[in-house]
C-alpha cells in the first residue's frame, strides 16, 4: 500500500507563505534558502520541508528513458513560440508557480484546520460529491512524469492542492533544477508529491503500484492516473519503448490496471488530428514517430472499449481522452478563457503543456468530460486539421472561420469543458 506523506504543519506553513509572498511579489529565489539541492538532505529551516522519498534500496541510478523524455513527438513539430530558457520568462514562471502554490497551501492549511477543529465524518460529504468528479482528498498518479507534459501535470496537480504520485520507469522523479529554490519547494519538498516505480509496457508493473480501492482503508485513496508517456523520437528500441508498446499498448495497460483497481478516472493525454490519416499532419507525424499516430487512436478505441464493458460501467469508472494539438513550451498557461475545446477530431492548433496540464486537472471536477474525448488548442490558432500544420510551423494567430458545431470556448473551466458530451 502506497503511504502518503505527512499533512501539513501550521507554524511551518506560515513560513512557506511568507517565502511564497516574498518570491511572488519579486525578490530574489537565490536569497531564499529553503532547502537543499541534495536530494538526501533534510531541511532544518523548516519542519513542513520533508525530504523527496529516498530511491530504491537496490541502488538503482536515475535513468533517461525515451518513453519519458518530452513525452511526446508532437514536441518535434510544435516549434516552440518562446524561450523558456531566457531569464525573463523564468522570472514570470516563478512568480505565476508562487501564487499557484500559495494557493495551495492556504487552501491545505484550512483543510486541516478544519478536519482538525471537527469530529465529523468526511465520508458523508465525499457521497454527496458525484461519482463523475473526482474529489480533492483523491491522490493523482502522473504516468510518464519525467517528460515535458507529464511535468508539468505533476506541477499542475500539485498546484491544485491535490496529493500527486509521480510514476516513472526509473522510479525516481527527475526534479528540474534550473528554477532553483521555486521549483524545487514545488517539487522536491512538497510533502503531496511522492515517487513510484511503474512500466506502462508491463501491466503487472502497473498494478502493484496501486492498491485496489474498494479494499483501501486510507483516507487519500488514488482517484484518478493522468496518462502522459509517449514514445520518443530519440532513442526508440522495438518493442520496448516504440510506439506501440507505449502509445497502444501502454494505453491498454493503464485502462486494465484504473479497472482491475477501481481507480475512479483514466485521463489519457492523445493527439489532435489523430483519426484523420489523409490529413498532412497525420502523415507526417506517423512516420517520423514510428507509427505513433496509428498507435494512439488504437489505444484510444481499446481503452474506450474496455470502459464501454458492463464491469466498468457498473463500478462508475470513467475515463476522458485529451487531444492536444501542436505543444509548445510557453513557461506560463494561458489558462481557459484563451482555449478553445471541440470534438470530431476536425479542428487543431497549439497550446503549451502547461495548458494541456491545466486542462486534464481540470477534467477531474468536470462531470462532462466523465467518458468523453476532446480536442483542444488556443482559440487563436484554431484551424481545419487539413491546414493546421502549416499554420502551426507559421505560428499564425488568424483563427479559422470554419465552425464544426461542436466548439466550446469559455473563461472558466466550466464554461469551457461543461458542454462536452459523453462517447456513449
Amino acid at each position: 500500500m502506497m503511504k502518503l506523506a505527512p499533512p501539513y504543519h501550521g507554524a511551518s506553513s506560515a513560513i512557506l507563505i511568507i517565502a511564497l509572498l516574498s518570491i511572488a511579489s519579486g525578490f530574489s529565489t537565490n536569497n531564499i534558502h529553503l532547502i537543499s539541492r541534495r536530494r538526501d538532505h533534510h531541511s532544518t529551516t523548516c519542519s513542513l520541508l520533508h525530504s523527496a522519498p529516498s530511491s530504491n534500496s537496490d541502488g538503482i541510478q536515475q535513468q533517461q528513458h525515451s518513453a519519458e523524455e518530452e513525452g511526446n513527438v508532437q514536441h518535434y513539430f510544435s516549434f516552440t513560440s518562446s524561450n523558456p530558457s531566457n531569464n525573463l520568462q523564468i522570472i514570470n514562471r516563478r512568480k505565476w508557480l508562487a501564487s499557484q502554490i500559495l494557493a495551495s497551501s492556504i487552501f491545505t492549511c484550512a483543510a486541516n484546520a478544519n478536519a482538525e477543529g471537527s469530529d465529523t465524518d468526511t465520508s458523508t460529504a465525499t457521497k454527496q460529491v458525484s461519482s463523475r468528479i473526482v474529489p480533492r482528498n483523491k491522490s493523482v498518479i502522473v504516468i510518464g512524469a519525467n517528460g515535458g507534459t507529464g511535468r508539468e501535470c505533476v506541477s499542475a496537480v500539485l498546484a491544485s492542492g491535490r496529493s500527486c504520485i509521480a510514476a516513472t520507469r526509473s522510479g525516481m522523479f527527475n526534479y528540474d533544477e534550473e528554477g532553483e529554490s521555486l521549483e524545487l519547494l514545488l517539487q522536491r519538498s512538497n510533502p503531496n508529491l511522492h515517487e513510484s516505480q511503474a512500466d506502462v509496457t508491463d501491466l503487472n508493473s502497473l498494478l502493484s503500484m496501486v492498491v485496489d480501492n474498494s479494499n483501501n482503508n486510507n483516507k487519500e485513496e488514488i482517484g484518478a492516473m493522468i496518462f502522459a508517456a509517449s514514445a520518443s523520437v530519440k532513442g526508440k528500441t522495438p518493442g520496448v519503448n516504440d510506439a506501440y508498446t507505449v502509445d497502444y499498448q501502454g494505453v491498454i495497460n493503464a485502462a486494465q490496471c484504473c479497472i482491475q483497481r477501481n481507480i475512479p478516472r483514466l485521463i489519457v493525454v492523445s493527439s489532435g488530428a489523430v483519426t484523420r490519416p489523409n490529413s498532412p499532419v497525420y502523415k507526417l507525424l506517423n512516420f517520423v514517430g514510428g507509427g505513433i499516430m496509428e498507435a494512439k487512436v488504437r489505444g484510444e478505441d481499446g481503452a474506450r472499449e474496455l470502459y464501454r464493458e458492463d464491469g466498468a460501467r457498473r463500478k462508475g469508472l470513467g475515463y476522458t481522452i485529451v487531444r492536444p494539438g501542436g505543444l509548445t513550451s510557453d513557461p506560463i498557461p494561458l489558462g481557459p478563457s484563451h482555449l478553445e475545446v471541440n470534438q470530431g477530431d476536425d479542428k487543431s492548433g497549439r497550446l503549451s503543456r502547461a495548458d494541456v496540464a491545466g486542462i486534464c486537472v481540470a477534467c477531474l471536477e468536470e462531470g462532462s468530460t466523465f467518458d468523453a474525448t476532446f480536442e483542444c488548442y488556443e482559440s487563436n490558432t484554431a484551424k481545419p486539421v487539413e491546414n493546421v500544420g502549416l499554420s502551426n510551423i507559421l505560428k499564425s494567430t488568424d483563427a479559422t472561420s470554419y465552425k464544426s458545431g461542436r466548439e466550446w470556448t469559455g473563461g472558466t473551466w466550466d464554461g469551457l469543458l461543461g458542454g462536452l458530451k459523453s462517447d456513449f
